[in-house]
């Protein structure tokens, strides 16, 4: 089959000649004895020659294994013929065969690179959360620092506030013993002082 169709190509490009025109350049296959002028119609096979009737019967009496010569012809072209197919199908179980190494070949590189890239992608996502880690660390620690210094200062105003109000409610204490010094001598100097501390009360809570 395979090697037909290389017979086949390797014809394309003969020349054709007339059949008319056509010698051959060997003699004519013969199909009557030269000796006794008939038939070849039997093939001696310990002489591996054809032969007539007379010729078996006065040179060939004694061989063992006369056939038809067409029957020898026939088995010798279906020989030839199983000999050809069986080397196509040779040829082309070759091919099969080198298609199957072939392909077998190719999926054991696939199952080895798919293994190499499964490893990659680990490697790449440990990479990826050690970088998250470290990022996840220096935002933390960021925050904390930025909450620090918030708390602080929330925590000083407050202390500020505290220390203001205590003033706040000193000064009201006072101011409710100075009714009872409005009414002495000292009413004029109760009254600048009581002055005085309220421009202080003003400045103090400006914070």
């Amino acid at each position: 089959m395979f090697k037909s169709s290389q017979r086949f190509k390797a014809t394309c490009d003969h020349k054709t000649i007339d059949i008319k025109s056509y010698k051959p350049s060997i003699q004519t296959i013969k199909t009557e004895c030269d000796k006794h002028g008939q038939q070849l119609n039997l093939y001696c096979p310990s002489h591996l020659m054809p032969c007539c009737d007379e010729c078996i019967s006065t040179s060939h009496s004694k061989c063992m294994g006369i056939k038809s010569l067409s029957g020898v012809v026939e088995k010798t072209k279906i020989e030839k013929l199983k000999e050809t197919v069986k080397t196509d199908i040779s040829s082309l179980l070759n091919v099969l065969n080198k298609l199957i190494s072939n392909k077998s070949e190719n999926i054991k590189t696939g199952e080895i690179q798919c293994v190499s890239i499964k490893k990659s992608i680990t490697e790449i996502r440990k990479e990826i959360n050690k970088h998250l880690d470290h990022l996840e660390k220096k935002l933390c620690q960021e925050t904390d620092i930025i909450w620090n210094q918030e708390k602080s200062k929330a925590t000083n105003f407050i202390s500020e506030i505290d220390r203001k109000t205590k003033n706040l409610k000193k000064m009201k204490d006072q101011l409710q013993t100075a009714k009872q010094i409005f009414l002495n001598s000292n009413h004029f100097l109760c009254t600048s002082r009581l002055n005085n501390k309220y421009t202080n009360v003003n400045d103090m809570l400006k914070i």
